[in-house]
């Protein structure tokens, strides 16, 4: 018992010094190459954090597990929308970039829809995760013209990027991936040996898969964003978690459907479809018209989450 604490403890000193570096070496990068915080937020950070839904989800389908693979990420999306940005908008209002959160959220609401309307028929099949992998690619060249539109305007106002030579380079990179390491075990050893502890405390099976297996794939966005805020970088943790969430549709349940076709279950359609839609909706209208993100917005979106994990617990516990 005394190692399962120790793995614990250890897990959550990487994931937390992990992310330290990890958003560190992402503000580096974007002094480096004059990319907004939300770019990156929206890209790198985003692409590298969803790792591990997209590891979970792609080997749940190949053994079979094919319900896992919907459930993770559209989970995850919760997870990220209502605890992450929810705890954010808590913790620290801010302001964001009006064109930048638009572009991304409407990419975002698109995916939901097609996510939606493929899973009317009761299963995502693999011609519908080929069309998620075409909006993945939509996806991404958005990304690159954003990153090549700011830098068209930085160039016009006659910025400079930072010098930075090959050695430079490396040494930023594998300071950066190794953060993004550090937190992708982290969360591992904590979840696992949280897991155990849990069930010598003697918590039920049920309670522990809802909270904290639920919480797992989802923690280094949750650790980064909350590092991001405290580091004064607010359009990093926005632009991780709008990210996120497109490439929870578009990539991780794109590319789990491929091998498998992935059915939908009833709960899926009445209730997490339905909570994901209203934190989606609390996150993205109020946030368009005031371009800012408000405490309001993040009390309510955490509500709407525990509400959930509520519904959940009564679902499956006490049924």
């Amino acid at each position: 018992m005394l190692i399962v604490v120790f793995l614990f403890l250890l897990g959550f000193i990487l994931i937390t010094k992990g992310a330290d570096i990890f958003i560190n070496y992402t503000v580096i990068i974007g002094k480096k190459t004059n990319i907004s915080e939300l770019i990156l937020g929206a890209t790198i950070v985003s692409f590298a954090t969803t790792l591990p839904e997209l590891t979970v989800s792609l080997f749940a389908s190949l053994e079979g597990h094919t319900t896992m693979s919907l459930g993770n990420a559209v989970g995850s999306i919760i997870c990220n929308t209502g605890l992450v940005l929810g705890l954010v908008g808590l913790i620290s209002p801010f302001k964001v970039d009006k064109n930048m959160f638009f572009s991304k959220s409407v990419l975002l609401l698109i995916s939901v829809i097609l996510l939606i309307g493929f899973g009317l028929d009761g299963k995502i099949t693999k011609n519908d995760g080929l069309m998620l992998l075409i909006m993945l690619a939509i996806y991404m060249y958005t990304n690159y013209k954003s990153v090549s539109d700011e830098n068209k305007k930085i160039s016009k106002s006659s910025r400079k990027k930072e010098n930075t030579n090959i050695s430079e380079l490396i040494y930023i990179g594998i300071f950066f991936v190794l953060g993004l390491i550090m937190m992708v075990v982290g969360s591992r050893l904590l979840v696992d040996n949280g897991v155990k502890i849990a069930q010598v405390i003697g918590i039920p099976q049920g309670v522990i898969s809802l909270t904290v297996i639920a919480l797992g794939t989802s923690l280094p966005e949750l650790v980064s964003s909350i590092t991001a805020i405290k580091k004064k970088h607010h359009a990093i943790s926005v632009g991780n978690v709008l990210g996120a969430n497109i490439l929870n549709i578009v990539s991780v349940i794109g590319i789990s459907a491929i091998p498998n076709n992935i059915p939908i279950l009833s709960q899926t359609m009445k209730v997490d479809f339905p909570f994901m839609i209203v934190l989606l909706l609390v996150l993205i209208l109020p946030t368009i018209k005031k371009d800012r993100i408000y405490r309001w917005q993040g009390l309510l979106m955490l509500l709407i989450y525990f509400t959930y994990i509520t519904t959940m617990y009564l679902m499956y516990i006490v049924a």
